[in-house]
Order: C-alpha cells, then sequence, then structure tokens
C-alpha cells in the first residue's frame, strides 16, 4: 500500500537532488533515511526495486556525499580495468 505526499516544489526539488546524486529515487532516498521501513509487500508482490539493499542504505547514509554525482563516480568507474562480474566468477572459482 502506498499514500501520496504532498512537498513543496522547493523540497520535492532538493529530495530528487538528493536522490539522484545518490543514485536512487527520491522514495528510496527517504526510506535509506528512515530509521524503520516496512519491508513486506501487499499481497505478497515483490516490487520493482526488490534488489535494493534497504539495510545497507539505513547503515551507510551517514556517509553518504550528495555533492559527488552519479555521472562522476560512473566516469571514475569506467577508468577501471576489467570487469566487475568476472572478478567475482574468478573469485568464487578459487573456493
Amino acid at each position: 500500500m502506498s499514500k501520496p505526499l504532498d512537498l513543496p516544489d522547493a523540497v520535492y526539488a532538493a529530495l530528487q537532488q538528493a536522490a539522484e546524486a545518490n543514485g536512487t529515487t527520491p522514495a528510496d532516498w527517504i526510506a535509506a533515511h528512515l530509521a524503520a521501513i516496512p519491508t513486506s509487500t501487499e499481497a505478497g508482490a515483490a516490487p520493482e526495486d526488490e534488489w535494493i539493499d534497504r539495510d545497507f542504505l539505513k547503515t551507510y547514509a551517514h556517509q553518504a556525499d550528495d555533492s559527488v554525482s552519479l555521472e562522476s563516480v560512473r566516469k571514475a568507474m569506467a577508468k577501471i580495468p576489467g570487469r566487475l562480474a568476472e572478478d567475482i566468477r574468478a573469485e568464487r572459482d578459487e573456493r
């Protein structure tokens, strides 16, 4: 179940900017900054963003730097050689 939330334009703009800077949606940004959030879904349906690790977001939200844009992170990561998936497979195969 969801509820609409009426925010002033300036507040929503700030929320949207903070969410985009963290590579998430406004709703997920809010959820990450709340002390407790429900994880169950209505009628057992899986949410679209089921893959988001909300506990991680809550734990490390205070370390987030909203001045760093998602685009700058992507540019920096693009310079890293190799592929993360290949590294994970190689590490898994070593065990």
